[in-house]
């Protein structure tokens, strides 16, 4: 066959695409579980982070922090009665759960995800998930033992503008929530566990709510990101709520 002819280069071309295509499926194939265990390791980090077991600085290499998420974190599930199982003893597989519900998150499902911190205090950290100007967002909200404090939160994953609403994945950012509670009291500075909307208000300007009791619910936002700052308020109020008969068993257990 002439190599100049149509007949030849439409064949070439065929053999070379479908070389590429073999080559790519294997390479997809063989680097999927070390991908996939990159993944899982910083999903770890940024919980732990959240927790302020460690921070972005810390410098844990990822045999070290696969080590301690699993001897002093567990995962658990808890029913819209607030009691906890295993997976083991909701009939569930783990991982199979993890895959099915990873992209719309698990506040919804009749089994909630939760994760339960053992060391060196103990902990709960929530996923939460939602909506920012340009697609989902998905993170981390921790909790002291008494389940409303904030320990700290993470935005592990968003697409948000660089210098604007990506700002939430920032630690400056992050750091304002330190010490917060998930519920918000009323104008007396009291606090119905079986009322009070849940979740952190992001606003223009906590000096402005002054030292009133709402200001102990809300962090400032970024100018100029109201779509993003809008979102996030919506994560955290749409993945707590689901959460709020666990979160007031937690709360009884702890208070004498």
């Amino acid at each position: 066959m002439p190599k100049s002819s149509n007949r030849y280069t439409l064949t070439f071309v065929t053999t070379l695409c479908l070389i590429c295509a073999a080559l790519l499926s294997f390479l997809s194939s063989t680097l999927e579980p070390a991908q996939k265990q990159a993944q899982e390791v910083y999903r770890s980090k940024q919980m732990l982070i959240a927790a302020r077991i460690m921070n972005s600085e810390s410098n844990w290499t990822d045999e070290e922090i696969t080590t301690f998420v699993s001897e002093n974190v567990e995962a658990r599930l808890t029913n819209d009665q607030g009691e906890l199982f295993t997976f083991e003893e909701a009939e569930l597989d783990q991982e199979k759960y993890m895959r099915d519900n990873a992209k719309y998150g698990f506040a919804k499902l009749p089994y909630k995800l939760l994760y339960i911190v053992t060391k060196p205090e103990k902990a709960y950290i929530i996923p939460v998930n939602g909506y920012g100007l340009w697609d989902a967002i998905y993170g981390y909200i921790a909790l002291e033992s008494d389940a409303d404090t904030i320990l700290g939160t993470t935005w592990y994953e968003q697409k948000e503008t660089p210098g604007l609403g990506a700002e939430i994945s920032t630690s400056e950012w992050q750091a304002q929530f330190y010490n917060k509670v998930i519920f918000q009291k009323n104008s007396a500075g009291e606090t119905n566990f079986e009322t009070a909307p849940l979740g952190i208000r992001v606003v223009k300007s906590v000096k402005e709510l002054g030292e009133t009791p709402a200001a102990q619910s809300a962090v400032d936002g970024v100018t100029g990101a109201t779509e993003t700052m809008r979102g996030v308020s919506e994560a955290y109020r749409n993945s707590l709520a689901p959460y709020r008969p666990f979160l007031i068993k937690a709360n009884e257990q702890k208070t004498p």
